[in-house]
């Protein structure tokens, strides 16, 4: 079994959504004055490579702690989206995909664009599902979630965020900034994306972790 690390650390000067607070690591006890170490860690709930509760976006919506445990883990697959860079991806591939993605429990849409992780590029032009590829995913799909390589599953300027809604409206999580995606295309796997508990969480960064078979 080989366990794939598909998040990005969580550090200060990380990349964040625009408007976002940056992230604040202080050390609170240091071991040369007190004898042991602690770090004091500010930062949201949607930091990194997270989790987006309902409740993220939608008034009635189920936040992390009243979902239980098992719809953070189960049979995953990858999907190859890069010839979407800069446009949306179109119903037709999901429908030519389906056989792959039909009985997991998670699809992740690799985009490549974790390379631009730190860079300005990594907010631009990224691959996005259409609105009917959202709708079909949904009416095809029993997904306990959709995550992707990208900040976000809907576009930069984006006013209402309509794929935040559709998945959400069908109980579907959605992860994003997950890295390392490329060798796990079109392959089947375990993907684990355990939050920590908090109370009413509107979403929280995850430990993501694909366990694969050795290749």
């Amino acid at each position: 079994m080989r366990f794939v690390d598909l998040s990005h650390p969580i550090e200060e000067e990380m990349p964040l959504y625009p408007g976002t607070p940056s992230v604040k690591i202080h050390d609170l006890y240091r071991f040369e004055l007190h004898g042991y170490r602690e770090k004091q860690i500010t930062f949201t709930t949607h930091t990194g490579t997270h989790v987006d509760a309902p409740a993220h976006m939608l008034a009635n919506g189920v936040t992390l702690d009243r979902i239980a445990l098992n719809k953070f883990y189960g049979p995953a697959t990858v999907l190859d989206v890069r010839d979407f860079v800069g446009k949306e991806i179109p119903v037709d591939f999901l429908q030519a995909t389906y056989r792959q993605w039909q009985h997991v429990d998670f699809i992740l849409l690799y985009s490549g664009y974790d390379r631009f992780w730190g860079n300005k590029e990594y907010f631009k032009a990224y691959p996005v599902l259409s609105i009917k590829a959202a709708d079909f995913l949904m009416t095809k799909g029993k997904l306990k979630g959709l995550g992707s390589d990208t900040i976000s599953p809907d576009v930069m300027d984006s006013a209402d965020y309509p794929i935040h809604h559709r998945l959400m409206s069908g109980g579907c999580l959605i992860i994003e900034n997950l890295t390392h995606l490329g060798s796990l295309v079109d392959r089947m796997f375990t993907l684990s994306v355990f939050p920590l508990s908090i109370r009413n969480a509107d979403g929280l960064p995850v430990r993501a972790v694909a366990l694969a078979d050795e290749m």
